[in-house]
């Protein structure tokens, strides 16, 4: 952020009445290799960042992880690696930590879906594994997308834990996830077409919110 415009974007957003701004926290910003040392100048950057928006009265909504996993553990095997839990931890503990006071309202993960299928089935965001070697040098799109959406559910279950047993009774803030799954409606009104459109719904929104809510996946994906 630019934290000159970022100023005069806040007194824009009074201006409309904006209550609120969700932005997300960069990882390599604050952990260059995702885990060790911290940048301490990442650290103070999202602190004025934070300062900015709660001194205009914005309630900052703040992501840990959105797309952008930290070069150095992807070499280590990214989100197909359970090492990667290990250090999402670590790093949601450091910011809880570092910003636990100014920050109200926290999501884990944005899109774990968007994550697993676009980087890992289609191969169209990173990491940009695929099984159509047209596309991708890499990847196993029958396996891959699971075992990334398992090691990303994993995660956001710990850092939440972490938060709540740690942080949450002395700093009084709030932690979800990001879903996301598209609308889907039956071709027609036959049972047949009714079972399609909640089995994709199912490998959407349930394949994410189903664990969260009642502890494992939906049937159809079992």
């Amino acid at each position: 952020y630019d934290l000159t415009r970022l100023r005069e974007d806040v007194e824009l957003m009074k201006h409309l009445g904006t209550s609120a701004y969700r932005l997300s926290f960069a990882w390599s910003r604050i952990l260059p290799s995702g885990s060790g040392a911290v940048n301490q100048r990442g650290v103070q950057h999202y602190r004025k960042v934070l300062d900015i928006l709660r001194a205009g009265g914005i309630e900052p909504f703040v992501t840990l992880f959105h797309f952008d996993l930290p070069s150095q553990l992807e070499s280590e095997g990214g989100w197909l690696s359970s090492r990667t839990v290990d250090y999402f931890v670590d790093y949601a503990d450091l910011c809880f930590r570092e910003f636990g006071l100014l920050v109200q309202e926290w999501a884990t993960i944005n899109e774990a879906h968007t994550i697993a299928t676009a980087g890992y089935l289609y191969g169209v965001a990173a990491p940009g594994r695929c099984s159509n070697r047209s596309l991708c040098s890499q990847g196993d799109g029958r396996s891959e997308p699971y075992l990334a959406a398992h090691n990303l559910l994993l995660a956001h279950a710990r850092a939440v834990k972490l938060y709540r047993e740690k942080y949450q009774s002395q700093q009084h803030g709030r932690i979800t996830m990001v879903i996301s799954g598209d609308h889907t409606e039956p071709w027609s009104s036959s049972p047949e077409d009714s079972a399609a459109a909640e089995r994709r719904q199912e490998f959407q929104i349930g394949w994410f919110a189903d664990p969260l809510f009642f502890g494992d996946y939906p049937q159809s994906m079992r």
